[in-house]
């Protein structure tokens, strides 16, 4: 069973495997050349006090993209190789030709699962290392890992994301048996999954804190931290239309517009998740995807066994 499986999806790891040599070699090239450019700058500014004006990474476009789009990795799992392990094959009726041979049913769901699995966690897993070290000189510079786009392609998360990609795309080929209509399900499945815990579960991981300063402050929230939400205040009232200027603190008045705003009483009220609460958010939200993980491999496996031919 294991030789026919690998026999079956060689092609397909071939292709994964070339395309991760070539995604690596671009990334540790400009990750060391990253990481040099700002230990130097770093050492430059720190002797002529302007580190609050570096300006680095210019030309590093074309690499940003390609790393902010591993962000589909798991998707395109949960495409080729969820739906394509059970739901082409039943599609195709060539489950049946495996099942009259002496390999039985279960054992042949089970080889499929755990190879998916498997593959789903290591090429994960490969691609996110890869991230993660390739965005520590980023992450350093700019403190916003924290941000919903990078947060979702470093770190654990991602092998979350591929195991639930892959059981989806399983479990949609298993339950519909048609591969075009499992592919449209696992698109609009993991695309929705995302898009609520990004908006609406992940930020009321914990209750987040609450920052009241001062108008002229310019770091209202600690580095690093998530933002969630900005208000202006004045005397204890959101405003939630677009700030006039008081007439005495009109910029022809020759004054800090900032600090005159300060002084009649404005102030921002943010809140936010700390840095601190990074990792803690990363592993509870891995471990919600394996959790669903789980329930869709249950769901396929009871869908094939329990069906006939």
């Amino acid at each position: 069973m294991t030789w026919l499986l690998w026999r079956q999806h060689r092609l397909q790891a071939a292709i994964a495997a070339a395309a991760y040599a070539a995604f690596l070699v671009a990334v540790l090239l400009t990750g060391w050349h990253m990481a040099d450019i700002y230990h130097s700058a770093l050492v430059t500014c720190r002797a002529n006090g302007t580190c609050d004006e570096l300006n680095l990474f210019q030309g590093y476009g074309a690499i940003v993209d390609v790393v902010n789009l591993t962000a589909a990795v798991p998707l395109l799992i949960g495409l080729f190789w969820g739906v394509t392990s059970v739901g082409r094959e039943m599609d195709t009726g060539t489950h049946v030709l495996a099942w009259t041979q002496s390999v039985t049913r279960r054992r042949w769901l089970a080889g499929k699962i755990g190879l998916l699995m498997a593959a789903a966690a290591v090429w994960g897993a490969a691609v996110t290392v890869a991230v993660t070290w390739w965005s520590k000189t980023p992450n350093s510079y700019y403190a916003d890992r924290f941000d919903p786009g990078k947060f979702m392609i470093q770190g654990i998360v991602p092998v979350g994301y591929a195991l639930f990609a892959a059981a989806l795309g399983l479990a949609a080929g298993a339950v519909i048996r048609r591969t075009l209509p499992a592919l449209a399900v696992t698109v609009v499945g993991y695309v929705a999954a995302q898009v609520t815990v990004s908006n609406w579960i992940r930020p009321h991981l914990a209750a987040p804190l609450v920052s009241d300063v001062p108008f002229d402050q310019q770091n209202a929230v600690p580095s690093g931290s998530w933002l969630l939400r900005q208000d202006i205040v004045l005397h204890g009232k959101a405003i939630t239309s677009a700030l006039s200027l008081p007439a005495q603190c009109a910029p022809d008045r020759g004054g800090n517009v900032r600090q005159c705003l300060a002084d009649l009483g404005y102030r921002y009220v943010v809140h936010y998740q700390p840095a601190s609460r990074y990792w803690p958010f990363q592993w509870v939200e891995f471990t919600g995807f394996v959790a669903l993980a789980a329930v869709l491999v249950t769901v396929a496996w009871f869908s094939v066994l329990r069906r006939d031919a």
